[in-house]
């Protein structure tokens, strides 16, 4: 809501007292404890002066690889982005083909084109703002997740192989045989961050609809792997995807969760 009034009291000062959107933003980004940094989750609040809260676009960064992923009114799309102060810009972004209804694939259309024009950024408390030069173009909040309730699992099965990992904010547990006895340890506070900060850019509610980038896994090239996310009691589960070859928006995620499955071994 934070935003929607923003947005809403911006309209007010600029229809009365005359300082644009991009001034009035600035101000508040410079004038507040707004923390610049782009991580995580937003959703899309305000698309081209209109409120488009109920079609649940959102976008996710991660800041560690440069890579921007979500959902944008009908598809789920991702795509590069650079950032640099200020100035923001997103590369070519690529999406899934799903078909919907006129008013989902307007507002699609609206969400492509304002990310391709978009290259300044601009914070406040609640997320941040796009403009094309001084143009507003949306206004983005950011959400926030309890990762004190979240627990995952990786598996890895083949033929000859089978690998198991359990973990949450206070243990690690793994398992590399079908009916061997897991091995567990503490989750370190370091260990847990790794694990926290690759998981900011998931949407996990969307990750059933990841494609497995590779098919090796269908005649035995590569072991059928799985990632599963539990929140707050909700299980979110990926579709099967090659071992050593997840989805992009999973890829870093993975690559920690089978790093400390390592150090446990």
């Amino acid at each position: 809501m934070k935003p929607i009034l923003l947005f809403f009291c911006l309209m007010v000062l600029r229809c009365c007292w005359g300082p644009s959107n991009y001034q009035l933003m600035l101000d508040s980004q410079n004038n507040s404890t707004a923390v610049k940094d782009l991580n995580g989750k937003y959703n899309v609040v305000h698309l081209n002066d209109r409120d488009v809260s109920s079609y649940n676009l959102n976008i996710s960064f991660n800041k560690a690889t440069q890579q921007a992923s979500g959902f944008s009114g009908c598809n789920r799309f991702f795509g590069s982005y650079s950032i640099d102060g200020n100035s923001l810009n997103f590369g070519e972004m690529g999406a899934t083909k799903m078909l919907c209804q006129d008013d989902k694939n307007t507002i699609e259309s609206s969400f492509f084109k304002a990310l391709g024009k978009a290259n300044t950024i601009l914070f406040n408390k609640s997320g941040f703002s796009l403009f094309q030069n001084k143009k507003l173009l949306l206004i983005a909040e950011k959400e926030q997740t309890s990762f004190e309730t979240i627990s995952f699992e990786y598996s890895a099965v083949s033929r000859g192989s089978y690998q198991f990992i359990k973990l949450n904010n206070k243990s690690i547990s793994f398992q590399n045989t079908r009916n061997g006895n897991p091995q567990n340890v503490i989750c370190k506070k370091e260990q847990w961050t790794k694990i926290i900060n690759a998981s900011k850019s998931i949407t996990f509610k969307n990750i059933s609809n990841l494609e497995a980038p590779s098919q090796k896994r269908l005649f035995d090239g590569a072991a059928i792997a799985k990632l599963k996310v539990i929140v707050d009691g909700k299980t979110y589960e990926t579709p099967s995807f090659d071992h050593g070859n997840p989805h992009p928006e999973i890829a870093n995620l993975v690559k920690e969760i089978l790093s400390l499955a390592q150090n446990v071994e």
